[in-house]
């Protein structure tokens, strides 16, 4: 009696593990690429920007705001990615396609993430067009005109899901908020001349 107790017992324990772990798994960060690449650029980030906070002690007080500033910013971001990472752990692409594929309540799931799959390569090479074309066009029509169309750009491409006109104005509305909030801080917090655009200054 005690043997079946027992036996039953380690099961219930297994099967309690199995829950918990199948859990954890379900709530891990699906890597891009590997496990490795997920944390190593956050760790490169986090590297390159002390090193370059670091740099900044030879500047001189006014022209070292920026660069230590921003140094900062992407230092306190690679950690906090660094601790979501290790929290959360990390699923690699396989792991979270066998799961997908054996759960059948997860067939929505898996045909948009096929959908969204299948348009990755065009997606990726019109986010490359439009930062080269923000970059080119920046010191010809200024700051906040390339921002604010390089975003409406950027969110077409991003988007998978159907427009509706409460998502397009939220969208629009964020841009510019951001759009604005990153020119203020630029330059009227750190003092950086951001380009005005020559089209308006001749």
């Amino acid at each position: 009696m005690s043997a079946v107790h027992n036996r039953s017992t380690g099961h219930d324990t297994s099967t309690g593990h199995n829950t918990s772990a199948a859990g954890k798994k379900k709530h891990a960060i699906q890597a891009s690429c590997s496990r490795a690449s997920e944390y190593l650029l956050p760790t490169l980030f986090v590297a390159g920007a002390a090193l370059c906070l670091w740099e900044t002690r030879e500047m001189s007080q006014l022209g070292a705001v920026f660069p230590a500033v921003i140094s900062l910013v992407v230092i306190v971001a690679g950690l906090l990615r660094l601790g979501q990472l290790g929290l959360r752990g990390v699923v690699a692409n396989h792991e979270r396609g066998s799961d997908s594929s054996s759960d059948p309540s997860s067939d929505s799931s898996s045909d948009a993430s096929s959908d969204s799959g299948s348009g990755s390569t065009p997606r990726r090479l019109a986010l490359v067009g439009i930062m080269l074309a923000w970059a080119l066009a920046l010191p010809w029509l200024g700051f906040l005109l390339t921002g604010l169309a390089s975003f409406v750009g950027l969110m077409v491409v991003a988007q998978y899901r159907r427009w509706s006109p409460r998502r397009l104005a939220g969208h629009l509305l964020t841009g510019a908020m951001l759009v604005a909030f990153f020119y203020a801080l630029f330059a009227l917090v750190l003092n950086v001349p951001l380009p005005a655009g020559r089209w308006f200054t001749l």
